[in-house]
């Protein structure tokens, strides 16, 4: 299912074209940047152009969540702490341009069923209300505090907002991939919502926009998450995990040109990744 986001004029970006070296395989892939890991070690098993930061679209939300799950685990909120909803966020939700679901904000929404929805929905506003509550003011100012997570764990990426919608944000594939794997490691209970296939949001069906999940069009044998992103800047772009066989990948794929072919390059860093961890 396409992830929907409004349109963003920007340049194309430039990313330079990086071969693999001689003598090692070539996976062929249709995307500009790429990367698969060893959920133990954190070792990239391939990586294409992995080290240059590039646009990640919604899987900006990756490191919004992060937050939250190190705010759970340090004792400052539960997944039933309640969340307000801003004007601005409630405006946001009901913008036809962008993925979301609707909130109100008259209500307040805890923090499970807005995990949820990012999760399987990848709502924009859910992000913004998070990070307004988290850094008790914009969404401008939670961006301070995701730089502040990503430089103590040594990421090559930047961010100027929650849901991932500017184009300002960046991350290295590579980057992108070590923070899923101490996402998962610190909070395992994370694949729980990034597993869901569906989601009913207070009355209303939502199907998950992660093709590669069970019972998808796209979908890839052990694969339980993770977050998938699309603006104009940022092509189509995925961050998927797999386990099979006692061993656990981690693929990103960013700026594919379609989506058929995000899946295709995301499935086929998998298969390259746990094939070679199960050949050991």
């Amino acid at each position: 299912m396409l992830l929907l986001f409004g349109l963003i004029a920007c340049e194309k970006q430039q990313v330079p074209i990086i071969t693999p070296k001689p003598g090692t395989v070539s996976l062929s892939l249709s995307c500009q940047g790429a990367t698969v890991i060893d959920f133990e070690t954190g070792t990239e098993l391939y990586g294409m152009s992995s080290s240059y930061p590039m646009v990640p679209a919604s899987m900006t939300k990756v490191m919004t969540m992060y937050i939250v799950f190190d705010r759970i685990d340090k004792g400052f909120l539960t997944l039933n702490t309640k969340i307000p909803v801003s004007e601005y966020a409630a405006m946001r939700s009901v913008n036809p341009g962008e993925s979301n679901v609707p909130l109100n904000e008259t209500e307040t929404y805890s923090i499970d069923e807005l995990i949820a929805a990012l999760c399987v929905v990848s709502g924009n506003a859910c992000a913004v209300a998070l990070g307004e509550f988290l850094s008790g003011g914009t969404e401008s100012d939670f961006a301070g505090i995701m730089n502040h997570y990503a430089d103590s764990l040594q990421l090559t990426a930047h961010y100027t907002d929650a849901s991932g919608l500017s184009d300002g944000n960046s991350v290295s594939p590579k980057s992108m991939a070590l923070l899923t794997r101490d996402f998962i490691r610190r909070f395992p209970v994370i694949l729980t919502y990034t597993s869901m296939t569906g989601l009913n949001f207070r009355g209303v069906n939502y199907s998950a926009t992660n093709g590669l999940l069970p019972g998808k069009s796209y979908a890839y044998n052990g694969c339980d998450g993770f977050k998938t992103g699309y603006t104009n800047a940022a092509g189509l772009c995925i961050t998927a995990t797999a386990q099979l066989g006692g061993k656990r990948v981690i693929a990103v794929v960013m700026k594919a040109p379609t989506s058929v072919l995000r899946y295709r390059d995301a499935a086929t860093l998998m298969d390259y990744g746990l094939t070679t961890l199960l050949n050991q």
